[in-house]
């Protein structure tokens, strides 16, 4: 149990500090004099860089993988750079030509008045994924190199430099442009990416120049296992804008979107904790099951218990409105949305469990169609929501999530078992069909 926690643990509470930057931001965001405009220009802009950054995300599980001698490395970061070229350049043509305000407009579903400063967010988020491939390439070989407590070290201190930011932009009063959030979040990312590279750069110099079993030699031979999680990823790519169009149509868009945005990142505090969960199965499942129930059932309690302190009057005011500096109209949709939230954080642990056990036996498939399914659910339920009650603004994002989240875990249980009996009937069918 020792030896799981001293594992996960650095990267659960990296995970956590990333969310908790993002709630910083919006603590800046919200004490502009227009808060509902200044967080939803920089939470449409910023949902749409992540969304492009996907790839880069996918970066990391290969490097963590793969990187295990000089040339394999090379070659990992051979395909991390081909596709952060290619990310560059969308993000330029969707920052700096009208395809951009094309896009947010007719596809995100902002406003005339909310064009501009959306779009002028998302050019100061346009080069973050320089940094992005370049902690991902590392934190895979840091990861592979059990070294896990340097991700923890990185985002302490990406954490401390942003906070000190935030307090000096509110000192001076430059709260009242989304462009504030950008500068605070690209700032931190760059400072985690140095950390990243200087450790990641001493363990690279250590691995040998190649193994007796080479792994891969050339670029293509990484494909096989980045695309099928990339496009695993990718499902969720519609999700987001479906949701962001959803909020920017009911009673109140701008209501919706910033305290949905205020919501989600208090909720990703809890949820990224726990988004590791499958790399424990990966690789202590096998010999420690019980130990990793245990861990995943302690994660399941935790994440819903945090996000319900949060939305009660009594325990979460302090952080609401003394931190956040949430009031009125705004500060009641995050209570409510905080709610749903806890049902889907209650079951993502154990989500990410079973998907984990996918990826043990190589059935990449069964995380796909559930992602496939619960997205496309999610998109129906928020079109039917929205023209059947678009007074719940904001939480109607909440509700849907709170109601898909059973429906994925269920999916990709039931898929799980049905490989199990195939593979305990011919599993040398299920072995080959799995490669």
């Amino acid at each position: 149990m020792l030896r799981i926690m001293l594992f996960y643990l650095p990267m659960g509470t990296s995970s956590l500090l990333a969310a908790l930057t993002h709630v910083i931001i919006n603590g800046v965001l919200a004490r502009s004099a227009e808060p509902n405009i200044t967080i939803s220009s920089y939470a449409v802009a910023v949902s749409l860089a992540f969304l492009i950054d996907l790839p880069i995300n996918v970066i990391k599980q290969t490097s963590s993988k793969y990187s295990r001698d000089q040339i394999s490395f090379k070659t990992v970061a051979h395909l991390a750079g081909i596709v952060t070229g290619v990310l560059v350049l969308l993000s330029i043509i969707i920052g700096w030509t009208p395809a951009g305000q094309l896009l947010f407009h007719y596809i995100f579903g902002v406003k005339d008045d909310l064009l501009l400063p959306t779009t002028q967010v998302f050019q100061f988020l346009a080069f973050l994924y320089l940094f992005s491939a370049l902690r991902s390439l590392f934190q895979g070989l840091i990861i592979n190199q059990l070294r896990t407590g340097w991700m923890t070290v990185g985002m302490v201190i990406r954490v401390t430099v942003m906070f000190i930011m935030s307090w000096f932009f509110i000192r001076m009063g430059w709260t009242n442009d989304g462009r504030v959030g950008a500068l605070i979040f690209m700032t931190g990312l760059a400072i985690e990416c140095v950390v990243t590279v200087w450790e990641g750069l001493v363990l690279k110099r250590a691995l040998p120049e190649t193994q007796k079993e080479q792994m891969v030699v050339q670029t293509k031979q990484l494909l096989p296992f980045y695309l099928p999680l990339l496009y695993s990823s990718m499902v969720l790519v519609l999700l987001n804008p479906s949701i962001q169009a959803t909020l920017n149509k009911t009673e109140n868009p701008t209501l919706a979107v910033a305290s949905y945005a205020v919501a989600l990142q208090l909720s990703n505090m809890v949820i990224w904790f726990c988004a590791s969960v499958h790399q424990i199965v990966l690789q202590f499942y096998e010999t420690q099951p019980r130990e990793v129930v245990r861990i995943v059932t302690f994660l399941s309690l935790l994440a819903p218990s945090i996000l319900l302190t949060f939305a009660s009057d009594a325990l979460g005011g302090w952080m609401l409105k003394g931190i956040l500096g949430l009031q009125g109209s705004l500060l009641q949709n995050v209570q409510l949305l905080l709610i749903f939230l806890a049902v889907h954080s209650f079951l993502f642990p154990w989500i990410d469990f079973v998907a984990g056990k996918c990826m043990l036996r190589g059935q990449t498939r069964a995380i796909m169609a559930s992602k496939m399914i619960s997205v496309t659910l999610s998109i129906s339920l928020l079109i039917l929501f929205l023209y059947g009650f678009p007074q719940l603004n904001g939480a109607l994002a909440g509700l849907v999530a709170a109601m898909i989240a059973p429906l994925e875990l269920l999916v990709i249980y039931l898929w799980l078992r049905h490989l199990e009996k195939r593979q305990s009937e011919n599993p040398i069918e299920v072995t080959v069909s799995s490669t």
